[in-house]
């Protein structure tokens, strides 16, 4: 595990930075291509998932539609997804929110149901948490760093994503969410118009 600091944040890593490489590999050597992160999921659909909280409870992405889910990916061990946590708390605990349709799940990457779950336990942590123990919903949702958050609106597309944390990012993640609650609930009767043919 590695802690990365970029544009003012941190993210938890098991890879080696393109910086190291870089030195490992001489100065002559041309930098690799980062791989796609969180972000470039942004405006697309949300991938679809299905997984099991730690009260043994299961959540299915799909069975969100027409409200707005904020998804936390993160991991006990990991210091940024600690300080970051509270602030998660803060935001599922708001009953405003709750009440326009804002969802928040945990999702834990690559623990057992008893790490979790004493974890949150301990630390006042009351948000639902699902288990990816296998990290198969992490990389389907490309998460290279820990914590990374991602808003998902009404309409089922990424809104957008945080990798890390760091000073103000919390009033960054509430203004998206205030922005995907104040968008109208999708007509499920609404079909999309027939595309036109020449």
């Amino acid at each position: 595990m590695s802690l990365i600091r970029s544009a003012g944040f941190i993210t938890c890593s098991a890879a080696v930075s393109l910086l190291a490489l870089t030195l490992l590999l001489g100065a002559d050597a041309a930098p690799a291509k980062e791989p796609p992160d969180t972000r470039t999921l942004i405006g697309k659909p949300a991938p679809p998932f299905s997984l099991q909280t730690t009260a043994g409870k299961d959540m299915a992405l799909a069975s969100e539609k027409g409200n707005v889910v904020l998804l936390d990916f993160w991991a006990t061990w990991c210091p940024p997804c600690r300080a970051s946590l509270p602030h998660l708390e803060q935001i599922y605990e708001d009953q405003s929110l709750k009440a326009k349709g804002l969802r928040v799940y945990a999702i834990n990457q690559g623990e057992d149901k008893k790490t979790a779950k004493d974890f949150c336990d301990q630390n006042g942590l009351k948000f639902p948490v699902a288990l990816d123990k296998v990290q198969a919903v992490g990389n389907r949702y490309l998460v290279r760093g820990i914590p990374t958050t991602v808003v998902i609106g009404r309409d089922g597309k990424v809104k957008n994503a945080f990798i890390g944390f760091g000073e103000g990012l919390e009033e960054r993640i509430r203004k998206v969410v205030d922005s995907a609650l104040d968008a109208p609930k999708p007509d499920p009767t609404t079909r999309p118009a027939a595309k036109k043919t020449e």
